[in-house]
């Protein structure tokens, strides 16, 4: 009997085990969203490296390929716009007898642009990008240099290239959702080599721009050599975090140049709010300008130091496989710290504050916890993101995807940025600040 009972056991065993590796089986080739996806990235060939045209065709099918199976806004086909515009680009790239990097990398773009994603994206990965020893930036409608000898001048031309044509050309090739993200990408990736190439520009050596002084009536014509590496740009090398204390003004000031969710920044967060509390702090700001976003959950540890129980959280779209999970918004309880601060808290914000950093000032700002001040984020509160990482098969351009959709804990805003309570430019934003705390 004894004998009978093992064998019945065994045989029970042997079936949860086969079971549980189909299971496994299944869960890895049809439902994980990071299947087939890397973690360290090959060097892309060449941008002048010529591919046969069915190569290249082959690539931009792999990059469509991945958005069906794994992007929420393609879970039952393409997006029309987005299918028309692979048709279109697959057929010009399979005609050709020869395709280079650079325009296959172009004919992604502007597939993957239809998307509207401003986290989905492709582009080649080199360590010897080479850079323009200039920095740029916007003002109004206007291209400007920024630091250095020619600060403050009026860029014209790059490449004997009008910029107003060259932005349009960008917007053609770039995803994004809010014009204002496109502007900044443009400024400040103009000044390296794969971009100038990404733009038609022939930066081999050296470039010719055309800028015009202030209250100057010729402009003049500069050449400029690239450079090896950006050496001849200021480069900081701070910490992804710094705070301070003005006791005269009763003012903490928290600034996050990346969402980093580590034991550092845990450890930051709790010696700054000891010392809010210690030197008898009423205001506090997080600066968030320039912070380019990472782990969304810096967000939800800042909000342990503020005086609330629970807090709105946003809802998502999550896609594993042929399946869309929606996770519907909620109150979240708040598990609080210890040093709870219940004065006023200032989010600062810029067009370059994105993705996780966007989400921090939505949620404190959708929850009432701050005053937002500065001007909107990169990208919209309810939009596509978390990341997934591909490399081509044969230009080894880097793709990425997203699989969730995040809607913002305020859903009846879901189709708006994040507007700031306060709205002035984002190099004001500290300024202004300051200025409404010492008045209140």
């Amino acid at each position: 009997m004894n004998k009978i009972r093992i064998k019945q056991i065994g045989i029970m065993l042997s079936v949860l085990v086969l079971g549980t590796a189909a299971l496994i089986g299944v869960w890895r080739l049809w439902f994980d969203p990071h299947r087939e996806t890397i973690s360290t990235f090959e060097q892309s060939e060449k941008l002048d490296t010529v591919l046969t045209g069915m190569q290249a065709a082959q690539d931009l099918k792999f990059i469509v390929s991945r958005l069906k199976e794994r992007h929420p806004a393609c879970i039952s086909s393409l997006p029309v716009v987005v299918q028309e515009a692979y048709e279109r680009e697959y057929i010009e790239l399979a005609e050709k007898e020869e395709a280079s990097v650079l325009s296959l990398w172009q004919s992604a773009s502007r597939v993957l642009a239809c998307l509207g994603d401003a986290h989905t994206t492709v582009g080649p990965y080199h360590e010897d990008t080479r850079f323009l020893p200039l920095m740029f930036s916007w003002e109004g409608q206007s291209l400007l240099c920024s630091g250095g000898q020619y600060s403050g001048y009026t860029v014209r031309k790059i490449g004997g290239v009008s910029v107003e044509q060259l932005y349009e050309q960008f917007q053609e090739q770039f995803s994004y959702e809010l014009d204002a993200w496109a502007l900044h990408a443009f400024a400040s990736r103009i000044n390296r080599s794969d971009y100038l190439a990404f733009l038609g520009i022939n930066a081999k050596q050296e470039v010719e721009i055309l800028l015009e002084e202030a209250n100057e009536e010729s402009p003049i014509i500069e050449v400029f050599e690239l450079q090896e590496s950006a050496t001849a740009i200021p480069v900081g090398t701070e910490p992804f975090y710094n705070y301070s204390i003005d006791v005269a003004s009763g003012v903490g000031i928290f600034t996050l140049r990346q969402c980093i969710y580590d034991k550092n920044y845990k450890d930051a967060l709790k010696d700054f709010f000891k010392l809010v509390q210690n030197e008898e702090v009423h205001s506090v700001i997080v600066d968030l300008r320039g912070n380019p976003g990472g782990n969304s959950l810096v967000a939800n540890e800042f909000i342990r130091y503020l005086p609330v129980e629970r807090y709105q959280v946003g809802g998502s779209q999550v896609r594993f496989g042929p399946i869309l999970w929606n996770y519907k918004p909620r109150q979240r309880k708040n598990k609080q710290a210890d040093d709870v601060f219940s004065g006023d808290v200032y989010v600062l914000t810029g067009t370059d504050s994105f993705s996780a950093a966007m989400d921090f000032a939505t949620l404190l700002s959708d929850n009432g916890l701050c005053k937002v001040v500065g001007e909107s984020p990169g990208n919209m509160p309810s939009s596509y993101g978390d990341i997934l990482y591909f490399q081509t098969p044969n230009a080894g351009l880097v793709l990425t995807v997203s699989y969730k959709y995040f809607i913002r804990p305020n859903e009846s805003k879901s189709n708006i940025p994040l507007v700031p309570d306060v709205q002035v430019p984002a190099y004001d934003a500290m300024e202004e600040t300051l200025r409404l705390i010492h008045k209140n």
